[in-house]
């Protein structure tokens, strides 16, 4: 039972995962002169350097912190799961169970609303550096 939970969740985060990658590397792509700054370069070209450079630090910043949300969230869950197994009673057990899975499905929709909120603020800000009055 909690092998299909955990089975779900691995394929949930593997996907998020390589959303993220998938993204990250069409945004590199976008800015081939990002990729190897010559030392002569213009003035402009090292203001959206520095941009650039503020914004990828900080979308990597929240990332981070959505990450170590979703790592204690996961803590949680497993000091959830042995819990589980002190029930004196079905009832109790079958309570414990759902309670669980409600959890579960809770942190994963917390994380993945997080995930987007996020994929949204980056979003903007890169928008608002390709804008030519930003």
């Amino acid at each position: 039972m909690f092998d299909q939970v955990f089975e779900n969740l691995q394929k949930a985060t593997e996907s998020s995962v390589k959303m993220q990658q998938e993204m990250f590397q069409k945004w590199v792509d976008a800015f081939p002169g990002a990729k190897s700054a010559l030392p002569n370069a213009t003035d402009a070209f090292a203001d959206f350097r520095k941009k650039w450079e503020e914004i990828s630090v900080e979308i990597l910043s929240r990332q981070k912190e959505v990450v170590d949300q979703n790592y204690d969230a996961g803590l949680k869950s497993l000091q959830d799961v042995f819990r589980v197994a002190e029930a004196k009673s079905p009832q109790e057990y079958q309570e414990k169970v759902t309670e669980l899975y409600r959890k579960s499905f809770d942190s994963l929709r917390q994380l993945t609303e997080s995930q987007l909120t996020e994929f949204k603020a980056a979003a903007e800000k890169c928008s608002e550096l390709m804008t030519p009055n930003a």
